[in-house]
This record gives structure tokens, C-alpha cells and sequence, in this order.
């Protein structure tokens, strides 16, 4: 319900139909962080170039013994004084990626704001021929703290990217792009109508909204499956195959169109994970 009065709020100075007709300032793309480094614990980062400190000074050390085994005049004390350092070397780097591994493996790292981040690096993919028509990008209205979606990471970056192409082939030259995250209960999917596998879970929605749509090939709110869009054969097809990961993944994607707007309106449902989610950052990178 939060969604639908925000949406309806038309004519108001801040609502997100406006915002995308152009009647309030559009954020430009900028690039955000990637997924793998995301909430790093600052002594971790501290730790990590520690680490490649240490690293390079061994290197050093033993490049220093290399040269040093000419300028002895004893050559057995030379070589003798050479394997030594090297084996010491060897044993200090064992030790230290062990110790790295350690700290790896028992330090993970939350997995946070991945819906967000993989919006960003989608349109960072797209951002030649966003330029190229000139298309304003609106994303200010993500939620914080969104939950983590059940969605492989790999998987949602195709949905996104499947979307985004089809968006991007309806909207005209210097039209508007935006998007809206929200979470929201199952029970709230029951009062709307809908319909979810799981209708008592928990959910988050991805709202992709866009100027522009081809006339005749929507209904004012459908779903994708019955009928489908009919745009153009390749982008019909693209936007199917993200149709199917999402219902494998007990999601929905529906559509709203208003032609008055002109304004195409993609809802994208998907489950949220209920497991802890994390990952484990590298410290040799």
C-alpha cells in the first residue's frame, strides 16, 4: 500500500512520477563500490595492506640475498648464508598466509546493500547508450537497510540487466529511467490481490520505472505471462528468460503502464533471504 500512495502522489513535488517526467532535478549515474567490497571492518583493511607490506620486504630481502651471494669472498659461506635467508624467507611467508587464511576464515563480512550495488554496476554497463540517448537516471529512492534477497547474486544481475535492456529500448531520447526498493510483508501482497508462493513471507520489490512504452502492447496492469509484451521479438524473449529465474525463485514480475504519461511502471517481487548472509574478503588482494 505504501508504494501505490506514493505512486499516486502525482502532483505532488517529490513524487517519483514527476520526478521522472522531469519536473524535479535527476540524479546523473555514478559508480558505486562492487559487491566483493563492500562494509570491509577497518582493521581488516589495515591488516590486508599490513600484509602486502610484509610481503613486498621479503621480496626485497631475498632479491637483496640473490645479489649478495657474488659478493662474498668465501663462496661456500656465500651460498650457505644465501639458502638460509631463502629458507627463513619461506617459512615467515607460509606462516603469514596461513595466519591470513585464519583471519579469513573467521572474520566474515555481513552481505548487505547487494540489490543496490548490483542496480549500480548494471547501469554502469549500460552507461554508453544511456549517454548516447541522453537518458536522465532517478535512484534516490532506495530504502535503506534493504534486506538481502534469496536471488543468487549472479542471477539477480541477469534480472536487472534483462530489465534494464528492455527499458532501455523503449525510452525515448532524452527520457527519464528510475528505480524504487522497498520491503514489504506477504500479508501486504494478500490485500493488494496478488498472488505468491509464499504469501506470508517477507519480500522485497525492485520498481523500475521509465517514460515511454509501445502503444497497444500492454493493458494498464498485466502480468508478463499472460499476455506478454510485445515490443519487439529479442527484447520479448530477453525479458522471458529473466521472467523464468524469477518464478523459480517464488518471485513475480508485473506491469503498469499509463499512457497518458507516457509511463511504463515494472514491478520486480522477489523473497528475501531468511539465512544470515556473508562473505569472506580476500587478503591478498
Amino acid at each position: 500500500m505504501e508504494r501505490k500512495r506514493f505512486l499516486e502522489q502525482e502532483n505532488g513535488k517529490n513524487s517519483f512520477l514527476s520526478l521522472l517526467k522531469g519536473e524535479d532535478k535527476i540524479n546523473e549515474l555514478k559508480e558505486r563500490d562492487s559487491v566483493t567490497v563492500q562494509n570491509i571492518p577497518s582493521w581488516f583493511t589495515l591488516f590486508a595492506e599490513l600484509f602486502s607490506n610484509i610481503k613486498d620486504t621479503l621480496e626485497k630481502i631475498k632479491s637483496i640475498a640473490h645479489l649478495s651471494r657474488e659478493k662474498f669472498s668465501d663462496t661456500e659461506y656465500a651460498e650457505f648464508f644465501y639458502k638460509t635467508i631463502i629458507k627463513d624467507i619461506a617459512k615467515t611467508d607460509s606462516v603469514l598466509n596461513c595466519f591470513a587464511d585464519y583471519l579469513k576464515i573467521n572474520s566474515p563480512i555481513p552481505k548487505i546493500n547487494t540489490v543496490h550495488i548490483l542496480l549500480e554496476e548494471v547501469l554502469k554497463n549500460h552507461e554508453d547508450i544511456l549517454g548516447e540517448k541522453k537518458i536522465k537516471i532517478f535512484k534516490k529512492q532506495y530504502e535503506e537497510n534493504l534486506p538481502e534477497t534469496s536471488v543468487h547474486d549472479e542471477q539477480l544481475k541477469f534480472i536487472l540487466d534483462s530489465v534494464l535492456q528492455y527499458a532501455i529500448h523503449s525510452i525515448p531520447p532524452q527520457g527519464s529511467l528510475g528505480f524504487l526498493t522497498r520491503f514489504f510483508e506477504g500479508q501486504e501482497t494478500r490485500e493488494e490481490g496478488k498472488t505468491l508462493s509464499q504469501s506470508d513471507g517477507k519480500y522485497i520489490e525492485i520498481l523500475v520505472a521509465f517514460t515511454g512504452y509501445e502503444k497497444g502492447s500492454h493493458p494498464f496492469e498485466t502480468e508478463l505471462v499472460n499476455p506478454a509484451p510485445q515490443q519487439g521479438g529479442m527484447d520479448d524473449f530477453v525479458l522471458r528468460l529473466a521472467e523464468e529465474i524469477i518464478k523459480k525463485n517464488r518471485g513475480m514480475i508485473k506491469f503498469k503502464v499509463d499512457d497518458e504519461k507516457p509511463i511504463t511502471l515494472i514491478s520486480l517481487t522477489l523473497p528475501v533471504e531468511r539465512r544470515k548472509m556473508v562473505h569472506y574478503q580476500s587478503t591478498t588482494a
